[in-house]
Parts: C-alpha cells; sequence; structure tokens
C-alpha cells in the first residue's frame, strides 16, 4: 500500500528525509522559540524553504487552500524533532532495520474531509500515526494531550475503513515546548522534550519494531 500518494511528501528512509530537510536550505539551525506562530512565521516569510513547502503543499492538490505561514513554522517546528528522534532511534537500531522505516509528512485522509495527520511512520505492515504541538506552559499540556489523542483515535477510524486487514495502527500525540526565548535557552523545557523523544524512540522501538524497551510499564499485565 502506497500512503506517499495521499501525503504532502513521503521518504522510504530516514536517509531520504535528511536529504529532503537539506535541500530547503536553512542557513541556521532551527530552534523552537517563544512566540505565536504567525509573529514568528512573519520573520522568515520570504525565505527561500517557506516558498518550496508551499510550493510541495500546492503541487500535490489535496488541500483546498494556500497554507499560511503559521503552518510552515509548525512544520519547521516539526521537521527539527523528526530529526532528534531519528538521529535517537538510529542508535538503538540495526541498520536494516533504520533504513527500512518509512515517513509520510502530511498525509491527508480519504473522505475525512481535509483532514491531516502530521506524521505517518511505517514499518512494514505496522503504522504509527504521530501529531505535533507546541506548548508554551506545562499546565496547558493535559488539555492538549487528551485533544490530539482524541483526534488521532478518530483518524485511526477513518484509516481503518480502507486499510487492509493485517495492518496493525498505533498512536502517539507528543507535545513539545518552546526551548529558546530571546535567543535564551530554556533548560528546564530543553531537558524536557529531551526526556519525551526518549520516551517516544522506547515506543517506537516497542511497537514498530517488536523490541521492549520498558519493561516496567507491562507489570499490570502480569497475573
Amino acid at each position: 500500500m502506497n500512503l506517499k500518494n495521499n501525503a504532502m511528501i513521503g521518504f522510504n528512509s530516514p536517509k531520504e528525509f535528511f536529504e529532503f530537510y537539506t535541500s530547503l536550505g536553512i542557513l541556521h539551525e532551527w530552534k523552537i522559540v517563544t512566540g505565536k506562530m504567525n509573529d514568528r512565521g512573519e520573520r522568515i516569510e520570504n525565505r527561500g524553504y517557506v516558498h518550496t513547502l508551499r510550493k510541495l503543499f500546492k503541487e500535490k492538490k489535496l488541500f483546498r487552500r494556500m497554507v499560511s505561514i503559521a503552518e510552515i513554522v509548525s512544520f519547521l517546528d516539526e521537521y527539527h524533532l523528526l530529526k532528534r528522534i531519528l538521529v535517537t532511534l538510529k542508535k538503538k537500531l540495526d541498520p536494516e532495520q533504520y533504513t527500512s522505516l518509512k515517513i509520510f509528512l502530511e498525509y491527508k485522509i480519504p473522505y475525512s474531509k481535509n483532514r491531516r495527520i502530521d506524521i505517518i511512520f511505517q514499518y512494514g505492515k505496522k503504522l504509527l500515526l504521530f501529531e505535533f504541538r507546541v506548548s508554551a506552559t506545562f499546565p496547558n499540556q493535559s488539555a492538549m494531550w487528551q485533544k490530539k489523542e482524541l483526534e488521532l483515535m478518530i483518524y485511526k477510524e477513518f484509516m481503518m475503513n480502507y486499510l487492509p486487514k493485517d495492518y496493525q495502527l498505533y498512536l502517539y500525540a507528543f507535545i513539545g515546548m518552546p526551548e529558546y526565548h530571546h535567543n535564551q535557552k530554556i533548560e528546564k523545557h530543553i531537558m524536557y522534550n529531551k526526556t519525551n523523544i526518549d520516551f517516544f524512540v522506547d515506543y517506537m522501538m516497542t511497537y514498530l519494531f517488536d523490541q521492549l524497551q520498558r519493561p516496567e510499564e507491562f507489570n499490570l499485565l502480569k497475573d
């Protein structure tokens, strides 16, 4: 099953994603910073990579409107996070498994009124649906998680209508935090994101690659 047809862009390996990211020509390392998405977007509105992403979005003809600058910023936050996830994952997997991981960005679900999944990870007949959001404050995250997890469950229901019966679907909502404020590091947010990246990689290892990482999580399943 080819998920690439309904995605803004798809990659047959992590290497292909890194090549795409490099091709965007982001001159300085992207940072997840504080501030509203539109305000952050104003600073990059005329950059070449913004035009590239808008062109990709338009060329697929999957969506009815031009992608907003706030969405572009969200994409770039997401790609920055994805790079870090893949670097961490590569350290844990053997090369064959790592290179077999497929990645699809902005996947539009058929017959869903243009609902899109941020990222789909595919390993064989296993799919991991991934939603991403940035929260500036810790107290808001519980509500964001619940909203994103509900969205993911709805997306899963839609996809089960047409996926082959032997496919397995897993869900993950990742709430990240801005790591910089006026070029100053926010150390506790950086540590928070790193911890969540490590946890998510363990989740991928356990469910996509059948390598149980945190057995203590399954203590309740024991007799």
